[in-house]
């Protein structure tokens, strides 16, 4: 097999995949320039770890495994939201929220990354808006349902925070 073959090989190959990347997207109901703005946002956000990890001489084998994966595989999480939603059209909401959240997570990683390299500092940590929110959502839950494990954890920290204040 010469160059040639191989070469029209992974063309239809690739004509093929992205056809079928497309009926998959129609079939869910989900618009291409959400898709789109997701892609975009999330090549730049690899860009910008990349030229981060480069300059501050980190691992790159680790970036390769751990920044890129997490980030492809995070790309599926709308579309298995979009398989449910095909059963219950009322979850149709949440595909978007997915969207947007990603979205404005990738956007909040690359101002992060970008405000690294422009002040050299590593130290700089990275807000995750995703275990944030989830935080938020326990202690509202804890509150509500009174488990006692997690208003401990806030009792103790409502104590770290007066002790910081000098009450």
């Amino acid at each position: 097999m010469d160059i040639s073959e191989r070469s029209n090989a992974v063309l239809f190959l690739g004509s093929g995949g992205l056809a079928l990347f497309f009926q998959v997207t129609h079939y869910l109901g989900i618009s291409e320039a959400q898709v789109y703005a997701l892609l975009f946002v999330f090549f730049f956000s690899g860009f910008a770890g990349f030229i981060k990890t480069i300059s501050f001489r980190e691992n790159l084998r680790a970036f390769v495994c751990f920044d890129i994966t997490s980030k492809a595989l995070s790309l599926f999480i709308p579309f298995v939201v979009a398989f449910g939603a095909k059963s219950i059209p009322a979850l149709y909401i949440f595909v978007d929220y997915c969207f947007s959240f990603l979205i404005l997570g990738e956007i909040l990683s690359i101002l992060i990354c970008i405000q690294r390299l422009k002040t050299r500092n590593k130290d700089i940590k990275e807000v995750d808006i995703y275990n944030l929110m989830i935080k938020k959502f326990q202690d509202f839950l804890a509150k509500h349902l009174k488990i006692k494990e997690v208003e401990e954890r806030g009792e103790k920290y409502e104590d770290r925070k007066s002790n910081i204040k000098g009450e």
